[in-house]
């Protein structure tokens, strides 16, 4: 816990740091998105080093010893542990189907603490965090920052993630310890499993890549984006016009 304190701490200062300085030479910004490119550079060397040598053998490790199965069922632990920040933020955007149905979900599956889902045939609720909440309210995506551990994103995103740890509904569980011991190994399950499911997409990205911290910069809006802008076009909601991002990282090389 006091790791996790420590890389959201980090996270809030940079995501202050991008949005309040304003004193930054236009001739060295060869992005405007990215206007702190030669700091996010080399948080994003100390990334790849880290994943280097701490994630990528330990996922390379699970994907070689846990069965099939039993990554489904840590999959689906991750995305139980999520629904009740998704309901809040759900709630928040005015979502109230998408919020019902991810508390129905969050408190069957409380049973199997989201191991086993119960309600598989149910359709699963749209995943929706602060950051989505802030652009819904029209709130500006600002800069692109790296963090270290965490990587790359808008500054948005990751002052979303502090408030995501700050408004964090899990206190009231903290009684009980079975479900207390879940979320706090929680982060670091998510990780491992994260970069398993994604190995070879994420080794594609460094070993094969002409500009990797480019390209990587370029797969985040795009999915990040995407995120956004599917649920709400999917429910008619034109509370967020396409991002600026979505023509300025058109032309990035993407691949490699």
């Amino acid at each position: 816990m006091i790791l996790n304190r420590f890389f959201l701490t980090a996270t809030f200062f940079l995501a202050f740091l991008s949005t309040s300085c304003s004193s930054v030479d236009e001739e060295l910004i060869s992005n405007r998105k990215d206007p702190f490119e030669d700091t996010n550079r080399k948080i994003f060397v100390f990334n790849d080093n880290l994943d280097t040598v701490v994630l990528e053998p330990i996922a390379a490790g699970y994907n070689k010893v846990i069965p099939s199965y039993a990554k489904t069922a840590i999959n689906n632990h991750v995305y139980w542990v999520g629904l009740p920040n998704n309901t809040i933020n759900s709630a928040l955007q005015r979502k109230w189907e998408n919020a019902t149905i991810s508390s129905l979900h969050f408190t069957v599956n409380a049973l199997t603490l989201g191991f086993v889902n119960l309600l598989i045939e149910d359709e699963p609720p749209h995943q929706q965090d602060f950051g989505q909440t802030l652009a819904f309210y029209g709130v500006s995506e600002g800069p692109y920052v790296v963090v270290p551990v965490t990587g790359g994103k808008t500054s948005r995103h990751a002052f979303s993630e502090v408030i995501n740890f700050v408004i964090n509904p899990y206190s009231a569980f903290t009684e009980n310890k079975t479900i207390d011991q879940a979320i706090s190994f929680q982060p670091v399950l998510t990780t491992i499993s994260w970069r398993a499911t994604n190995f070879e997409l994420v080794n594609d990205l460094k070993y094969n890549s002409l500009d990797a911290y480019v390209r990587a910069r370029s797969a985040y809006y795009q999915n990040r984006f995407k995120k956004i802008q599917s649920y709400n076009n999917n429910n008619n909601d034109n509370n967020n016009a396409p991002s600026e991002a979505d023509s300025l990282f058109d032309n990035l090389d993407t691949e490699g």
